[in-house]
């Protein structure tokens, strides 16, 4: 149970949502791109944790430069739509 309880948390936390819901529209993102919605720290715990819940993949290539970016999974898709529902019903 401790586990499902973090899980909720983090759907909670500062940047969780806006993270998801800007991987989701422009498909992926670098690192520099997610910084506009929370500071250094946050974002490395915030990356940590989604990385953690399998919601966004980090991908790397190493050719002459390195290129780093992060997607959405199918599951942190399905997490964003499930948030969105509940963020809606509150409008209501």
């Amino acid at each position: 149970m401790e586990k499902q309880d973090h899980f909720i948390k983090i759907l909670g936390s500062k940047a969780t949502r806006k993270i998801l819901q800007f991987l989701t529209k422009e498909e992926k993102a670098r690192y520099k791109e997610l910084q506009e919605f929370v500071n250094t720290h946050t974002l490395n715990t915030r990356i940590k944790e989604l990385l953690e819940y399998n919601l966004i993949q980090h991908h790397m290539v190493r050719e002459e430069t390195r290129k780093e970016w992060y997607e959405p999974t199918e599951q942190g898709r399905k997490v964003l739509e499930l948030l969105d529902e509940l963020a809606n019903m509150v409008d209501c």
